[in-house]
Order: structure tokens, then sequence, then C-alpha cells
């Protein structure tokens, strides 16, 4: 079934994160090794979104991609990245994974999330490194029928945290333990009112901030693959 998110265009400016929330008793440190997540990714078969019908007038659907890089041993991290400020970006501002839109010369959706990886933190990834690709995601753009397809692909960066490259698209860029995404204790949610209506979205708290929203989806497609649930507020308030 293709996956379809809620407009994410003005969530920027508009969510708030939720205040701590006691969420009872410490569970077990959640770890992972690189073989366990390279043998579930060879073993996993990516949905393809089926073609939509092409109504007359509206634009075609572009394509982006983003990276999940993972390094470090033996405890795994992700890199994160917070998005630079800007008026013309709708997750503005946001932790997101690196990546971006297609560009007309890229040959394929993977391109796309290694040359933007390149260009946001400096991180060389090729074939090599590819650990397996996760399903697409269908993202709905604001009004006007605007569409994008997501690609997703994880990529093993080696055993050491190699340091990041600045970028004018990224304020600043992090390894995030494995362990943090899946700690209970870093669960929460972010809370966004839109035509007086009070929406919540799962998320993970990091240095102040929340992944949530679009992220948040391509780690629950991640944790998935994995079989190793993502924890959430099952309770929100």
């Amino acid at each position: 079934m293709p996956v379809t998110l809620a407009p994410l265009a003005t969530l920027a400016t508009l969510a708030t994160l939720a205040p701590d929330t006691a969420i009872g008793p410490v569970a077990p440190q959640m770890t992972f090794a690189i073989e366990q997540i390279r043998q579930a990714l060879a073993g996993h078969r990516p949905q393809e979104l089926a073609p939509e019908p092409q109504l007359a007038g509206a634009a075609k659907a572009t394509e982006a991609a983003v990276a999940l890089v993972l390094a470090g041993s033996p405890e795994l991290s992700l890199c994160v990245i917070q998005r630079a400020e800007r008026a013309d970006d709708p997750w503005s501002g946001h932790l997101a994974l690196p990546g971006g839109r297609a560009d007309p010369a890229d040959p394929h959706p993977r391109a796309v999330a290694e040359r933007e990886t390149q260009e946001e933190v400096g991180l060389a990834l090729d074939e090599r490194h590819l650990l397996g690709g996760l399903s697409q995601v269908l993202v709905r753009l604001g009004g006007g029928g605007r569409r994008m397809i997501l690609h997703s692909f994880v990529y093993d960066a080696g055993p050491g945290l190699p340091a990041f490259a600045s970028s004018d698209e990224v304020k600043e860029a992090f390894w995030v333990p494995l362990a943090h995404l899946w700690d209970p204790a870093n669960a929460s949610h972010v809370e966004w009112e839109r035509d007086g209506a009070r929406l919540l979205y799962p998320a993970i708290r990091w240095r102040g901030g929340a992944i949530w929203g679009l992220t948040f989806r391509v780690l629950t497609l991640f944790s998935d693959v994995l079989d190793a649930p993502l924890p959430h507020l099952e309770d929100l308030p």
C-alpha cells in the first residue's frame, strides 16, 4: 500500500515539541550489530509505489532520496542533520537525514542520496557502503496536488565516526546512537494545530529538538525491516 503523509509545508513553524512526559520504568537498551542489519536488508524487498493516474494539468511527482548512514563500533550511530533555516524549504530547521531532490543529471535515486550526502556533510558513499533500500514513500506537499516520491537507502560508513564537512544547507550534523532512537525515555510527540484541529505526531527527542514527521516515518520503515519497532507514546494526551 502506498504511504501518504499529511501536508508538511507549514509544519516547521506551527509545530511544538511536547514537554517531558513520564513513561514508566526504563527498558533495556536496544543494541544492533552491523551484520544483523546487513542480513535484514538483504532479505527485504522494498515496496515500489504503484503508478498514479496522471491528471490533466497536474505536475508529475518529483523524486527525492535520503541516506541512512550508519557508522561506529561496537555501538552504531546514525547521521542526522539539522537543516539550515530557509524560507523556500518546507523542512527548514528540521532534524532530518541527509538527502534532497533529484537532479536531471542523477542516473538513479541512489545517486541522489549519495550526491546529497556528499554535498551536505562531506561523506563519500558508493555501492561498497550500500546495505540496502527501504520502501518508497509518497509525500503530498501542501495544496495544489504536488507530490514527491521519496527513496531511502541504508549505508555502512565503517567502524569509525567520520568528521562532517560544513555546508550552507546544514546548520549542524550529528552522530546519533541507534540506542538513543530506540530508548523509550526519548519518545515524545510534536503538537500541531491546523484549521482548529489539534494533531499529534510521534517524535524522538534529540538535544532540545525532535526527530519527527517524514524522518520519523523513514526510521519506522527501517525499524520494520529490523523487526524492532520504535518505541512511542501509546497514550497521547
